[in-house]
């Protein structure tokens, strides 16, 4: 009995085997491609700092997760337009070491910064180096929002923002 069930059960599952439609090979020169959800690059960076702000990592280990990012990520030029005047007007407003410890923030200005700098020139370029120091080194710990050295590149930034047009 069980030779009889066992048999039709595999006469079945073959029949219905072939009924299915046989299968077109790939030519070697085509690829399959699998359509990828369009998500703006904007978008990847500000959910990969959430991300790293959220974690339960200390300030300088969230800051080192963020270095990868910095050398992965491609800012466009609209981006570092728009980049120059936030980091620039969160100076001016004399806040931009308030929330030490908003993480999201701070990491979201050490991102900013960084991309400034690196594709900038004269007082731009040098605002953002002197704003990316302090934020990095007073996020991370290594100064304090009065330092000294925090101090002199604040000076260092007055004298540029009065260069920047």
């Amino acid at each position: 009995m069980k030779k009889l069930v066992f048999s039709s059960v595999l006469l079945l599952s073959l029949g219905l085997a072939a009924c299915g439609e046989a299968e077109k090979p790939i030519p070697k020169n085509e690829t399959i491609e699998y359509p990828t959800p369009k998500v703006s690059e904007e978008a990847q960076w500000q959910e990969e700092i959430t991300k790293l702000a959220s974690n339960a990592d200390s300030a300088a280990d969230k800051f080192y997760a963020l270095e990868k990012l910095l050398m992965d990520y491609e800012a466009t030029d609209a981006e570092i337009k728009e980049f120059s005047t936030h980091i620039v007007d969160d100076y001016k407003s004399g806040n931009y070491l308030s929330e030490i410890d908003n993480h999201e923030r701070m990491l979201s200005n050490i991102f900013k910064s960084y991309y400034v700098e690196k594709n900038s020139e004269g007082a731009l370029k040098d605002f953002a180096f002197d704003y990316f120091q302090n934020i990095k080194y007073t996020y991370r710990g290594v100064d304090t929002v009065d330092s000294e050295a925090v101090k002199s590149n604040e000076e260092q930034m007055n004298e540029a923002i009065k260069q920047i047009k």
